[in-house]
């Protein structure tokens, strides 16, 4: 027979083994949160755990509320649903706010992968660094050119505040389509003939009235959809346009139509 005395620690000692029993059974997960940019803070469920990229162990399982936060950028809230014995992953691009992108934001460039014999050119200016190289930059868009004795490829990159970002560049093989080209309007029309506004472009030239969008292909001129292989771009400040368009809008002018 167990002695009063001792039947109150027999209790508890009962109590705290199921208690033990029912929490290494509750199941739990994990999640790993990464941003663009990196750095951003974390909170989870209201508890700040960090900044990305973190990894939180020993979740509940079942739905979390993520809230993500970084100076100049766009509060983000994320719902994230964490499975029993797994890791949950959660990536986020954030939105610029009015600060991310002001004057002084900073990020990098590399560019890698350059057949040999190619020349690179940055908005222009002929990269004479070596390949894999990091290149500090401005933040935002950025023309890049690869000419090789095949032909010109241009593509445009954009670089975020605070990180890296790499360009593989390589020779289009021979049976690919050419790429978009695109020139600064400045080069071939007058600037008062051109203006944007917001994301949306209208060029008055030669008689056409020309209407497109940032980064949209299609245009519509003098009242027809017409599309290109190239979209409007802001870089640098300055209006780029379609190679196609700008030489179809001035040669129409050359022809005196």
């Amino acid at each position: 027979m167990v002695s009063r005395f001792l039947l109150p620690l027999v209790c508890f000692l009962m109590v705290l083994a199921a208690a033990q029993a029912a929490w290494a059974a509750t199941p739990s997960g994990a999640v790993y949160v990464t941003t663009l940019p990196s750095g951003a803070d974390i909170w989870i469920d209201g508890t700040y755990v960090g900044r990305a990229p973190v990894l939180v162990d020993a979740l509940a399982t079942g739905h979390h509320a993520l809230t993500i936060t970084k100076t100049g950028w766009v509060v983000q809230e994320v719902s994230v649903n964490v499975a029993p014995g797994e890791t949950a992953m959660s990536s986020t691009h954030l939105a610029a706010g009015p600060r991310a992108m002001a004057d002084g934001a900073s990020g990098s460039l590399e560019i890698r992968d350059v057949p040999a014999g190619a020349q690179v050119s940055l908005d222009g200016v002929v990269v004479r660094s070596r390949p894999g190289k990091n290149l500090p930059m401005e933040a935002g868009p950025h023309r890049l050119t690869l000419t090789t004795k095949r032909g010109t490829t241009t593509r445009v990159v954009t670089v975020v505040p605070d990180t890296t970002t790499d360009v593989v560049l390589r020779e289009p093989a021979a049976n690919q389509a050419p790429a978009a080209v695109v020139a600064p309007a400045a080069d071939y029309l007058p600037t008062d003939n051109f203006s944007v506004e917001g994301n949306k472009v209208v060029v008055h030239f030669a008689g056409h009235v020309v209407v497109g969008y940032i980064g949209l292909p299609e245009f519509r001129i003098d009242g027809a959809t017409v599309g290109y292989n190239g979209a409007p771009q802001s870089i640098g400040g300055k209006l780029y346009l379609p190679l196609a368009l700008l030489q179809r809008l001035t040669g129409d002018e050359a022809d005196g139509k």
